[in-house]
């Protein structure tokens, strides 16, 4: 509790824990008369956090989404996104990325709406869509216990589009919605689309879409 507090007071690095272990405020936030954890306890305390605990705090994020419903919802848009999460010290897991040009990890998150499903700390030097499939399937399996009937979308950029997640989303009736890098073949495949837009733009002056 004492490092939730703190998390959520925008306290987020431990050593912060040398001064706030003795505020009584958070003494009391978490019942107690003396001094709290020192920052060596509570990293000890995160690095005895394992896979099993990770999925268990996941299955409760899942739980409370679930129980904010009062009645089963028709359709669930699962947003799947991976950003980095810059370091500033020589933190273990650490790697540079080309892509956002600094040492960082490149954690995944999956939204619905404005809820959290899933935080997952990951370190850069991997695919974007590492692991993504097999959280999808967990989600899928533990809403769907919940809601048979609720109809799912999982929806990514062009770093989630790899055909044997989709090819999985089809064989078990979820929707997608997925971006696709741009390659010579689309391309050319939208050339004329490409000068109709650009005809419009010149003429309106306003941005163009085309379907």
């Amino acid at each position: 509790r004492q490092r939730v507090y703190a998390l959520c007071q925008g306290y987020e690095d431990l050593n912060d824990h040398n001064d706030l272990r003795r505020d009584p405020a958070f003494q009391t936030a978490v019942g107690q008369d003396e001094c709290l954890g020192s920052s060596p306890t509570l990293c000890r305390l995160e690095n005895r956090v394992d896979r099993v605990a990770a999925v268990a705090i996941h299955r409760v994020f899942v739980e409370r989404f679930i129980a904010s419903y009062e009645e089963p919802p028709e359709e669930l848009i699962l947003d799947f996104d991976a950003t980095d999460d810059r370091v500033h010290g020589e933190q273990e897991g650490r790697f540079f990325h080309g892509y956002y040009d600094t040492y960082c990890f490149l954690p995944l998150y999956v939204f619905c709406g404005d809820q959290l499903l899933v935080g997952y700390l990951r370190p850069s030097r991997i695919d974007g869509a590492r692991h993504a499939w097999a959280i999808l399937a967990l989600l899928v399996r533990q809403l769907r216990q919940a809601w048979p009937d609720v109809r799912i979308i999982f929806r990514g950029d062009s770093g989630f589009c790899r055909h044997r997640m989709l090819r999985w989303c089809e064989r078990h009736g979820i929707g997608y919605i997925a971006g696709l890098t741009g390659n010579p073949r689309l391309q050319r495949l939208i050339e004329d689309d490409f000068v109709q837009v650009e005809k419009r733009f010149k003429a309106t002056g306003e941005k163009q879409r085309n379907f």
